[in-house]
């Protein structure tokens, strides 16, 4: 499973380089970045909040290359009165494409589990 997200803005447009297009995404879409994240994390059982930059973005190249973000891996469970949270990170490819305002995450391929037979 390789998830794939394209997050649209017009601010995207206008933004110079990447890092002015990440910080848009964190100040306009953290909510969509927050879905995006939680389909991994869903596996576990918890959900992505508090999404920062782990690393600072230096890509050779100007439209492509990796980002790694820091996280909360939030798990709620109120029958089991569990609410916790862990740090985790997580490495994404980029595309930035200020032409049309687009900048897509992808995702590391995580494999499915084939069905067991009895």
């Amino acid at each position: 499973m390789q998830e794939k997200w394209v997050f649209k803005s017009d601010s995207i447009k206008s933004a110079k380089d990447i890092n002015t297009a990440v910080s848009c995404v964190f100040n306009e879409k953290m909510n969509e970045l927050e879905i995006f994240l939680s389909l991994y994390t869903k596996l576990d059982g918890a959900l992505a909040e508090n999404i920062q930059l782990a690393d600072p973005i230096n890509s050779s190249e100007k439209h492509t290359g990796i980002i790694c973000l820091s996280f909360d891996n939030i798990f709620y469970n109120a029958c089991l009165n569990i609410n916790e949270t862990d740090l985790d990170k997580i490495k994404l490819t980029y595309e930035f494409k200020p032409e049309i305002g687009h900048l897509v995450l992808m995702g590391p391929d995580i494999p499915e589990r084939e069905t067991e037979d009895l």
